[in-house]
């Protein structure tokens, strides 16, 4: 869903930091929505250290300290299950995430990538595609985006890297979307969503009338959509191995408006959420805020 800045006070509680990139333009699609042998010293990164300094700068809001890049690694490797909040059209988000992939693999092995850019139905075909790689098999990124099918409405261009690096690695991937067919039935619902955490369905519906004027009649069926695939994520990012990681949009990771709200409270999870410098994430929402300039 698309990302909004929301206004703050200036307290522990959050953190300024421009509007978030919007979700993908293709937004009524949207709705309706090889092995890459890295070279070896990407394997070793991988498997040893980190090529790169982290990037950007992450802040706690419980106290609003920034954390230096070893405390903030250390942190995230020991979470079990880890979300992380990106803007679909932001570069330097997914290369963030890429990044961060490879520092939990560094720290310990990685069980899990769950993703909204795949839907859970293509979860046999993930599962295929593992087992042939598993085999020493190899493809490289074309390759790979043809044996998984991957949904063009999700630029490879932007995911392909962090699905190379998981596969590489030996990462399960997970998809933790809704089929098409799923989406297109909620959208005709007129039946309305309801959400498990108070103050969800007005935040998600002033976010779809402010960025789509014309949305309003679909607006149940567009609320039905987000609450289904919240619900589906928390799904199977509880039964995928962990430790396991959760990337999406970032409303859809948020403690007020997404998965956390559909996780039972045996499983805990640490959320960061992806910003720019002149954003307001509430400590209410999000552990971390992870602010990255929109490039």
């Amino acid at each position: 869903m698309t990302t909004m800045p929301r206004s703050t006070a200036s307290s522990a509680r959050s953190w300024t930091a421009a509007t978030a990139a919007a979700a993908p333009s293709r937004w009524a699609s949207t709705w309706r929505s090889s092995r890459r042998w890295l070279p070896l010293c990407l394997l070793a990164v991988l498997a040893t250290g980190q090529a790169q300094s982290m990037p950007g700068t992450v802040i706690d809001l419980a106290s609003g300290r920034p954390l230096q890049e070893a405390a903030f690694v250390q942190r995230v490797a020991a979470a079990r299950h880890l979300l992380l909040g990106e803007r679909h059209d932001v570069a330097t988000d997914h290369a963030a995430e890429r990044w961060l992939l490879q520092a939990l693999h560094q720290q310990r092995p990685q069980g899990a990538l769950v993703l909204e850019m795949i839907g859970s139905e293509r979860q046999p075909r993930l599962q295929r595609v593992q087992r042939w790689l598993d085999k020493g098999n190899r493809a490289d990124g074309q390759h790979l985006q043809e044996l998984l099918d991957w949904d063009p409405r999700w630029p490879w261009s932007a995911y392909g890297g962090l699905v190379q690096d998981a596969a590489a690695a030996g990462i399960a991937l997970h998809g933790g979307n809704l089929s098409r067919a799923e989406v297109d039935a909620l959208l005709a619902s007129s039946a309305p969503a309801r959400f498990p955490v108070p103050g969800a369905r007005h935040r998600l519906s002033n976010v779809v009338l402010a960025q789509h004027a014309d949305a309003a009649p679909l607006l149940e069926g567009m609320l039905a959509v987000q609450q289904a695939r919240d619900s589906r994520m928390a799904q199977v990012l509880t039964t995928a191995r962990t430790p396991a990681l959760l990337v999406a949009g970032r409303w859809h990771v948020l403690r007020g408006t997404g998965v956390p709200g559909y996780l039972p409270a045996s499983t805990p999870a640490l959320v960061v959420a992806l910003a720019s410098a002149e954003e307001a994430i509430d400590a209410s929402d999000a552990d971390l805020m992870w602010v990255i300039a929109d490039e």
